[in-house]
C-alpha cells in the first residue's frame, strides 16, 4: 500500500507546446483531477493558446466555423461564445455577426479567450493544481525509470511524472526544392503569417500565391484590405478552393436562442455527436476508403433530392473520423492521403464568409486570379530581381513564363515535412524515443495517446496530443476536436498517473 505522503504528492506535468492544443491539456487537467497537479507549459511564445492559428494579430484573419464550434472546454460548446459576449465582440466587432445569428470572430479574440481561460485555472484551490508558463523550447526529452527528464534551451533539466507532446502545427514551408534555394529570397515570403511580410508587398506589385486554401483566403484578404491594386494570380495543381460554410442546421439555432435568452442548454450538443456512433450509412461490416466514399456520395444524393444539402452527411462523417480511420487499413490511409485528402480538405475547412464575399469581389473585378497549375521552376532577374516563373496549366499545351514582384507560399502543412522539421521531434525520432506512425505523416500512439517507441513499446509517461497524431486518427484538427480529442485521453491519463504515483 502507497504511504499516504506518498498519495498526496502534487504528480508534475510538462506541456512542450502551449498553442490551443496544449493550452485545452492544462485546463482539462486541472478541471478534472482530484489529486494536486503542477503542470508546466513549455512555449517560447509571450501569450498562450495562440500558436501558428491564433498568433495572428491581422483583423481580417477570422474563425473558419462559427463560434459555437470554438470552445477550450468540449463539454461546453457555449464557453466561448459566453466570454465573446461578456467581452463586448458583437458590438466592437460587427461584421462577426451573419444575418442567422452565428458569429465569425476574429482568430486573435479566440487567441485571447483561451490565453484568459488558462490564467483563470492557473491556481485551483479546490485541488491546489498549477499551471505554469515557462518560455523556453525543450530540445531533448530522456525516459526515466518513472518518468520523463526534459531538457530545455535556457532552463536545463527537470523531471517530470508525465510528459505531452501538444507540438501543433508546425509553420509554413515552402514545397520540394523551393524550400533549398529560396527561402532567404526577398521577393519570396515562406511563411504568410510571418509579422509584416505581406504587409511590406507595394500596393501595385504583381503577386503569385501558391496554394489555394484557407492560407491562401487569409493572404489575399490582408492583401486587399491594405488596398492591394496590383494583380494576384493563384496556382495550385488540382485547382480547388474552400467551399462555403453551409446553412446552420434548425436545431442548433434553436440551442442558440435558447442560451440567449437566458435559458439552460445541453452543454454537450456537440461532443455527443463526436462520441457517438458512427453514421448509420456507412457499411460497417466492409470497412474500406471506397465503399465508405460511395456511401456518403449516395447519402449525399439523398439529402439533396430531399433539399438539403452535402453538408449534413459531410458533417457526420466528420464528427467519427477518429473513429473510422484506424478501421481502414494502411494502404487505404496512404491512398487517402495521396489523393483523396486536397478534396476532403476543401469540403473539411472552409471559408469564413467575410473573407469569401472580399475575396470573391476581386474575382468579379478581374484581379484576383485562381488557375489550376503546377510550378516547374522559378528563377531571379539579375537586372530588375523580379520573380521568373514557369508554370504547367492543366489542359494547355506546353508552359508558360508568370513574372511577378513577389511569391507567397500558402501551400499548406504537410504533417511529414513539419515533423522532419521540427528538432525535438526529429530528434526523438531518431533516437527511437518515438516512432512516425505507418503513414509517416505523424507520431505513432495507442488509443488513448500512449507514444509507441522504435521498438514497439508503450509510454505510459510521454503522450501525444492534437496534429501529431494525425496518422493515427486521421483528422485531429481544429479546436473542437483536439478538445474533444484530450477529454478521451484523460482517464487513462488519470489511470497511469495513479500507477506511476
Amino acid at each position: 500500500m502507497k504511504d499516504r505522503a506518498h498519495s498526496d504528492r502534487a504528480f508534475r506535468i510538462a506541456i512542450v507546446g502551449g498553442g490551443f492544443g496544449g493550452a485545452s491539456l492544462a485546463v482539462q487537467l486541472v478541471r478534472q483531477t482530484t489529486r494536486p497537479l503542477d503542470v508546466t507549459i513549455f512555449e517560447p511564445r509571450e501569450q498562450l493558446g495562440a500558436g501558428i492559428a491564433y498568433s495572428t494579430v491581422d483583423p481580417h484573419h477570422r474563425l473558419n466555423a462559427p463560434a459555437f464550434a470554438h470552445t477550450i472546454l468540449p463539454e461546453d460548446f457555449l464557453h466561448f461564445t459566453r466570454w465573446a459576449k461578456a467581452a463586448g465582440l458583437p458590438s466592437t466587432d460587427p461584421a462577426a455577426l451573419q444575418p442567422d445569428g452565428t458569429a465569425y470572430y476574429r482568430r486573435s479574440d479566440f487567441g485571447t479567450y483561451v490565453s484568459q481561460t488558462v490564467a483563470e485555472h492557473a491556481h485551483s484551490p479546490a485541488t491546489g493544481s498549477r499551471i505554469a508558463h515557462v518560455r523556453d523550447q525543450v530540445t531533448d526529452l530522456q525516459q526515466l525509470a518513472s518518468g520523463q527528464r526534459v531538457q530545455t534551451q535556457r532552463h536545463g533539466a527537470q523531471d517530470f511524472d508525465m510528459v505531452f507532446i501538444a507540438t501543433g502545427n508546425a509553420l509554413p514551408r515552402l514545397p520540394g526544392q523551393l524550400s533549398r534555394h529560396w527561402g532567404d529570397h526577398p521577393a519570396v515570403i515562406e511563411n504568410p503569417f510571418a509579422p509584416g511580410r505581406l504587409q511590406a508587398i507595394p500596393r501595385e506589385a504583381t503577386v503569385l500565391v501558391i496554394g489555394s486554401g484557407l492560407t491562401a483566403l487569409d493572404a489575399l484578404s490582408t492583401l486587399l484590405a491594405q488596398g492591394h491594386t496590383g494583380p494576384v494570380t493563384v496556382m495550385s495543381r488540382r485547382g480547388l478552393k474552400p467551399h462555403l460554410q453551409g446553412p446552420t442546421p434548425a436545431a442548433v439555432l434553436q440551442v442558440l436562442a435558447l442560451a440567449d435568452a437566458g435559458n439552460a442548454v445541453p452543454g454537450r450538443v456537440f461532443l455527443d455527436r463526436i462520441m457517438g456512433p458512427v453514421p448509420a450509412f456507412l457499411d460497417m461490416e466492409r470497412p474500406g476508403l471506397r465503399r465508405w466514399l460511395r456511401d456518403l456520395r449516395r447519402q449525399i444524393g439523398i439529402d439533396v433530392q430531399s433539399g438539403g444539402t452535402w453538408h449534413s452527411s459531410f458533417d457526420m462523417l466528420r464528427d467519427t473520423v477518429w473513429q473510422l480511420w484506424p478501421r481502414l487499413s494502411v494502404r487505404d490511409r496512404r491512398r487517402f492521403l495521396e489523393t483523396l485528402k486536397p478534396w476532403y480538405d476543401v469540403h473539411r475547412f472552409r471559408s469564413p464568409p467575410q473573407n469569401a464575399a472580399l475575396v470573391g469581389a476581386a474575382v468579379e473585378r478581374g484581379q484576383v486570379r485562381f488557375q489550376t497549375a503546377r510550378l516547374v521552376s522559378l528563377d531571379a532577374s539579375q537586372r530588375d530581381k523580379r520573380l521568373q516563373a514557369v508554370l504547367r496549366q492543366r489542359g494547355a499545351p506546353g508552359e508558360t513564363q508568370f513574372h511577378a514582384d513577389a511569391l507567397v507560399n500558402c501551400s499548406g502543412l504537410d504533417a511529414a515535412a513539419g515533423m522532419a522539421a521540427n528538432p525535438l521531434l526529429h530528434a526523438l525520432v531518431t533516437k527511437g524515443t518515438v516512432r512516425a506512425d505507418a503513414c509517416n505523416a505523424g507520431l505513432a500512439i495507442d488509443a488513448d495517446g500512449r507514444a509507441i517507441t522504435a521498438d514497439g513499446r508503450t509510454s505510459r509517461s510521454l503522450r501525444v496530443i492534437g496534429p501529431a497524431t494525425f496518422g493515427t486518427f486521421g483528422d485531429p484538427i481544429g479546436a473542437f476536436f483536439i478538445a474533444s480529442q484530450i477529454l478521451r485521453f484523460l482517464p487513462a491519463v488519470f489511470h497511469d498517473l495513479e500507477e506511476i504515483g
